[in-house]
């Protein structure tokens, strides 16, 4: 459904197909300079959220046998171990550097 806005920089009617992206036939700005403000801030944030680390423990499921069970927790003690090392040496490093 096609509608008409009225831009906010030259107060012209133009069409408007509810986007974001949408520019004023006249003066060719965007007709909802707002939302794509907030388009460009939530794409920020969520690139920030994928540079952070995540570091997943391997899961371990209710239906796993005893076995499966058995090993994975013996994997997850290793990755606890592991991070618990990096951790230590990067707060030394840190400690160190001042």
């Amino acid at each position: 459904m096609n509608a008409t806005k009225k831009c906010p920089h030259c107060q012209q009617w133009s069409a408007w197909h509810h986007q974001v992206t949408d520019r004023c036939e006249h003066c060719h700005e965007l007709l909802d300079p707002k939302a794509h403000q907030r388009l460009l801030a939530q794409d920020e944030r969520e690139e920030e959220e994928s540079k952070k680390i995540n570091i997943a423990l391997i899961e371990i499921l209710p239906t796993d046998s005893a076995f499966t069970r058995f090993w994975k927790r013996i994997v997850q003690g290793f990755q606890l171990m592991f991070m618990a090392i990096l951790s230590f040496i990067l707060w030394l490093i840190a400690l160190l550097a001042g």
